[in-house]
C-alpha cells in the first residue's frame, strides 16, 4: 500500500487542479512529482513558481541544467536524476558533458566545471562556501547575482528531490525515454 496518492486533475485537492493543469501544458504530460505533490496545493504552487523563477535567472538553459542535474546527483534522487537527463538532452548538452555531469565529474567546459563545484560546494557546505570557492565562481565569468541564483537552483531541487524521497515517485516513462536519448519522448 502506497503512502501517497499520486493526483490527476480531477483528483487534486482544491486548488491543485489548476497547476497541475498549467505544469501538464509545460511539459505535454504530469511529472508524478507534481501528481504526488498535488496533496498540499501550496506546496505545488511553490514547486511550480520556483521552477519558473529560476527559469528566469541569467544562467543559459543548460547552466540552469547543470545546477539541477548536479543537486540531484547529490541527493540521490533517481527521479530528478532521470528528469534532467532528459531535459539536459533537450537543452543539446552534449553527451560527454552529460556524462562528466552525472559521474560528478570535471566537466569538460571550464566556466560550466566552475558553476557544477559551486552548486556542490552549496549543497556539500549547506550554504557556508568560503570566499575562496565563490571567488574562483566569481572569477569564471560568473555575477555575484548569479551566487544567490545558483542558491535559488539549490533550493528548488533540494526541495523536489526531497518530496521525491519521501512519496517515493518513480521516473515517467516519458523522461525516461528522453533520458535514452529518444527526442521523441517530450
Amino acid at each position: 500500500m502506497e503512502l501517497f496518492t499520486q493526483h490527476t486533475e480531477a483528483t487534486a485537492p482544491e486548488g491543485a487542479n489548476g497547476v497541475l493543469i498549467k505544469i501538464k501544458e509545460r511539459y505535454g504530460f504530469v511529472p508524478n512529482l507534481a501528481s504526488y505533490v498535488a496533496e498540499s496545493p501550496l506546496v505545488l504552487g511553490a514547486v511550480l513558481n520556483l521552477s519558473e523563477t529560476f527559469d528566469k535567472t541569467s544562467f543559459t538553459e543548460v547552466e540552469r541544467q547543470i545546477v539541477l542535474l548536479t543537486v540531484s546527483m547529490l541527493n540521490r534522487c533517481d527521479y530528478c536524476k532521470t528528469a534532467h537527463t532528459a531535459l539536459c538532452r533537450l537543452a543539446e548538452i552534449d553527451d560527454r558533458t552529460l556524462e562528466a555531469a552525472l559521474a560528478l565529474e570535471k566537466l569538460p567546459d571550464a566556466k560550466l566545471n566552475a558553476l557544477r563545484d559551486f552548486a556542490k560546494a552549496l549543497v556539500e557546505e549547506k550554504g557556508w562556501v568560503d570566499g575562496d570557492k565563490v571567488r574562483k565562481f566569481l572569477a569564471a565569468g560568473y555575477s555575484k547575482a548569479q551566487v544567490f541564483e545558483a542558491a535559488l537552483g539549490v533550493a528548488l531541487k533540494t526541495l523536489t528531490n526531497y518530496c521525491n524521497h519521501l512519496a517515493g515517485a518513480r521516473p515517467n516513462p516519458e523522461f525516461v525515454a528522453l533520458a535514452r536519448g529518444n527526442k521523441q519522448a517530450v
